[in-house]
């Protein structure tokens, strides 16, 4: 595999319908729009833990309704959060099918077991990807540069043999830290204009 260019994409957002930003701007009736919806998901403390596989989504999700001051309980703020992962975007796995045979194809995401297990179980989304390096498993998470390093270590290749895709500009701005390629995209359009552009995609 030594001298491969990795094509490394995250999922939410880029791959798969997370609607998470919309569905805390709806949740809060507005008090948050959806840049600080964003950020929430980036920077709330308790969501660490449960993304990197050291806490259960109970707690996460009491937390979130606390901060937020949401008028629901934990459970119902859980079943939210499991609905706004919709899946892959429609075609989403049959464009990284398209990536030609000179390109190892590999996902470096956060996530959880929640949304993580439907993502495999009902989607069988792992099926066009080389590896998975999702935090909940690896115990990293982007943008902390551990993250990018366990799948630099893991995979066996130069930092900039690596071309990242993601939706947060902190994670693009990590990867690019950490010596990679990388691109912020949001959703399958500008993904797919994104790899016509570097000629990797077969007809």
């Amino acid at each position: 595999m030594s001298g491969q260019k990795v094509l490394l994409f995250d999922a939410g957002g880029v791959l798969v319908d997370w609607d998470g930003t919309q569905g805390l701007v709806d949740l809060t009736n507005g008090r948050l729009d959806r840049e600080r919806a964003r950020r929430f998901w980036m920077e709330f403390e308790p969501l660490k833990p449960f993304e990197k596989g050291h806490a259960n989504g109970v707690e996460f999700a009491q937390a979130a309704v606390t901060e937020l001051e949401l008028d629901m309980d934990s459970k119902a703020f859980l079943a939210a959060f499991n609905s706004w992962m919709r899946g892959p975007f429609p075609g989403a796995l049959e464009l990284v099918e398209r990536i030609g045979p000179a390109y190892r194809r590999a996902v470096l995401s956060n996530s959880n077991p929640i949304h993580w297990g439907r993502l495999i179980d009902e989607h069988g989304f792992e099926k066009p990807f080389e590896t998975l390096f999702v935090s909940h498993e690896i115990g990293q998470r982007k943008p902390e540069p551990e993250a990018y390093h366990a799948v630099i270590d893991s995979m066996k290749q130069p930092a900039q043999e690596f071309i990242f895709f993601d939706d947060n500009p902190e994670c693009v701005e990590a990867a690019r830290i950490v010596g990679m390629q990388a691109h912020q995209v949001q959703g399958l359009k500008q993904l797919s204009a994104i790899l016509k552009e570097l000629d990797v995609l077969l007809p």
